[in-house]
Order: C-alpha cells, then sequence, then structure tokens
C-alpha cells in the first residue's frame, strides 16, 4: 500500500485538505463540510487499495468536490477582497485535484496490469 505512488499522491493531497482546517476558511460552515467530505473520500481511497475500479470511482468523486470547492472559494474570495487577504490555503483545493488525477493515472495503469495478467493466465489455463 505504501509503496505505490497512488498512495503517496493520495497522502499529500490528504495532508493539504486537513491543513485546510487551520486556515480562515474553516470558519465557514460549508467549506468545512466539503472539506470534511473530501479528507474521508482521500482517506477512504487510501485505504481501498485492492479494489482499484472503487479506487478510481473515489478519485473522480473527490476531484468533482475539490473542483466545487475551489470555484465557491474563489467566488467569496472575489466577492469579500477588499476584507480579506489571500490564505496559501486558498490553492490548496486545486493542488490536490492535481495530485488527486495524478493518482488515478497511476491507478488506471495498474489497473491495465492486473487486467493484461488475466488475460495472459486465462490463455494459458485454455491451452
Amino acid at each position: 500500500m505504501i509503496q505505490r505512488i497512488q498512495t503517496l499522491y493520495l497522502a499529500i493531497a490528504l495532508g493539504l485538505m486537513v491543513s485546510i482546517f487551520f486556515g480562515i476558511y474553516a470558519t465557514y460552515t460549508p467549506f468545512v463540510i466539503l472539506t470534511s467530505a473530501s479528507c474521508v473520500l482521500l482517506l477512504a481511497t487510501i485505504f481501498l487499495f485492492k479494489a482499484r475500479r472503487l479506487q478510481i470511482r473515489l478519485c473522480i468523486y473527490t476531484s468533482l468536490i475539490l473542483l466545487g470547492q475551489q470555484v465557491w472559494m474563489g467566488a467569496v474570495y472575489v466577492k469579500n477582497m477588499s476584507e480579506l487577504s489571500f490564505p496559501v490555503t486558498t490553492v490548496f483545493p486545486i493542488i490536490s485535484i492535481i495530485l488527486v488525477l495524478l493518482a488515478l493515472r497511476a491507478i488506471s495503469i495498474d489497473e491495465a496490469l492486473v487486467q493484461s495478467y488475466n488475460r495472459l493466465r486465462s490463455k494459458k489455463e485454455k491451452k
């Protein structure tokens, strides 16, 4: 589990999303709910390493939640630009999306590799 690169990508994304709880957006309940949902999905994705197809689906759902959160954070920032300073945690969902997409790519490669092994095994068994 730990030796897979997608686990590293997902763990870094989880760390970034957890750090949002300590930023300015932790005072807004909707952002806390979205951040909590994305953290739970990232944690589930890390621990479901044997179910690669489910991992792929969870990565897609997580990236959609993160994209929605980023758009919402951007809208709140533009709306309250004079009152808020630009915290670094504002860009963490974008970085997390990139990391989740990299993990998704690595999981897809693993799944394709397993499928090719299964095809080879089935050909050997037929002979």
